[in-house]
């Protein structure tokens, strides 16, 4: 998966750029200051997440999303901005934007909107939606078997949300990879979460033996 950043304050773009680096979640991370190099990159890069800013010094960042959807571009598109005028919120909500952040913002409120994207990136994949993955997608901070304020250092509700709720879809036993997969999250992120589940009982996991190689752990919904 690659991203774009479209900012023009280089420090603001540096944040950016390192909460996404501290996530692992893409592939390439593309950046610019302007819309038409926004624009250049979109049409020459396989972009599926924009960081947007709407202040820009050539060309708007609003703008730049109407044009999008007028030409039926589906891309993702976070609104990364210091404007919190009502009337501006609803209409980029009108334009289908998935999450708009007020600037400052903190890193948990970044990652929720990253597992956000992942979240909705793993539900279209299928190729039927049910409406029980529909309103993950609506919904999708509906609660979860644990509250906030059992985490362990370091983890997000956001994240625990979505590796859940992408466990729950499994019919049989599941593994780390499988899980990898289906959620989009790094390795190390689901084995900490995973783990997580596990000590509180939420899954069990069961030792499947080769008769070569090493054994490894298969994991069920309790």
């Amino acid at each position: 998966m690659n991203v774009l950043i479209v900012e023009d304050d280089p420090m603001v773009q540096f944040i950016h750029r390192n909460y996404i680096e501290k996530l692992n979640a893409f592939n390439d991370i593309y950046s610019c200051m302007t819309v038409p190099d926004a624009e250049h990159l979109i049409s020459s890069k396989k972009i599926e997440l924009i960081l947007l800013d709407i202040n820009l010094k050539i060309g708007n960042g609003f703008d730049f999303l109407c044009n999008l959807r007028k030409d039926k571009n589906s891309i993702e598109i976070i609104l990364i901005t210091a404007y919190s005028d009502s009337k501006l919120v609803g209409n980029c909500l009108h334009m289908g934007i998935l999450d708009y952040l007020i600037k400052p913002f903190t890193f948990e409120r970044f990652k929720e909107s990253i597992s956000l994207f992942q979240q909705k990136k793993v539900e279209l994949s299928a190729q039927e939606i049910s409406q029980t993955a529909l309103d993950r997608l609506l919904l999708p901070f509906e609660k979860n078997p644990l509250q906030a304020d059992t985490l362990d250092k370091g983890m997000t509700e956001a994240t625990l949300d979505l590796v859940y709720k992408t466990l729950k879809r499994f019919d049989h036993p599941f593994t780390i990879q499988e899980l990898v997969q289906a959620s989009g999250l790094s390795h190390v992120s689901v084995r900490k979460y995973v783990s997580f589940l596990e000590k509180r009982s939420i899954i069990s996991s069961q030792i499947v033996y080769l008769n070569i190689g090493r054994p490894y752990k298969k994991y069920l919904l309790n």
